[in-house]
């Protein structure tokens, strides 16, 4: 069974240990099911008058990892836990290529444009108050002791990570604008939006599915989406059609959007 945990039930943890143990042993396991394996990660900051709310898989082991430093380093500098959690947030959610990748599929569409603001890197910087970055996984889930992919197993028909869904997630949104927009980052992602959806938890038109995945290893079709590539230059791997049916349907929803 999978716990609530807050970083308040680690801080003797964290502040006892290395990074180096942290990170390589159990002492912030949480959960374990099978293959599957999660770790607490400090991503409980929750921004309730956010506009726009990212939405990732899980915490990957890089992006957990950064947290957990960002969170002892706070700890030993005896910032508030409030403060802190921002912090943790603000630094280590969707941090790196991801996070540029963000920005130019958000201004490509116009996003920006409808929040008033030059830029969507603004939501990263002075206009954190009107995003909410997390994941329908709040914690770092691994499956073989790899990066869990959102796939493998599906996470609305395993148990195990269905519990992640209900007791944090779900949680979560309940305590979000109910006029907020959620922007799933990949398929997977999009799916248990659309359950929750069907659940009541959230109304279809919330929803702006169907960006790519902003990783750098989903690069063309990024590249495709922002017109930077043709169809003709694209691998067969890349189905052209599927992305621009998506982007259609997303680019209407965008236009309709009032905030």
């Amino acid at each position: 069974m999978t716990q609530h945990k807050q970083l308040s039930d680690f801080v003797c943890t964290i502040q006892s240990h290395t990074l180096e143990q942290l990170y390589q042993e159990d002492h912030l396991k949480i959960g374990q099911f099978g293959q599957l394996s999660s770790y607490y990660a400090p991503f409980e900051a929750i921004n309730p008058m956010a506009q726009v709310i990212f939405v990732g898989i899980c915490p990957g082991k890089a992006q957990w990892q950064h947290a957990i430093a960002v969170a002892k380093t706070g700890l030993e500098s005896n910032i508030p836990f409030a403060t802190l959690l921002k912090q943790i947030k603000s630094e280590s959610a969707f941090r790196g290529p991801m996070r540029r990748n963000i920005v130019h599929l958000l201004d490509y569409v116009g996003l920006h444009h409808k929040l008033g603001i030059e830029s969507s890197q603004n939501l990263f910087e002075q206009d954190q108050e009107r995003v909410h970055m997390t994941s329908v996984l709040r914690h770092c889930i691994l499956h073989k002791g790899q990066n869990y992919n959102g796939s493998t197993p599906d996470m609305l028909k395993n148990d195990f990570l269905q519990q992640h869904i209900q007791k944090n997630f779900i949680t979560e949104i309940q305590q979000l604008s109910p006029t907020a927009v959620y922007i799933p980052m990949g398929l997977s992602v999009a799916q248990v939006l659309y359950h929750l959806v069907s659940l009541g938890y959230l109304k279809e038109s919330q929803i702006l599915a169907g960006f790519p995945h902003p990783s750098g290893a989903n690069s063309e079709r990024i590249q495709y989406f922002l017109e930077q590539k043709t169809a003709l230059q694209l691998s067969k791997n890349t189905n052209a059609k599927k992305i621009d049916l998506d982007k259609a349907n997303l680019l209407n929803k965008i236009k309709d959007l009032n905030f």
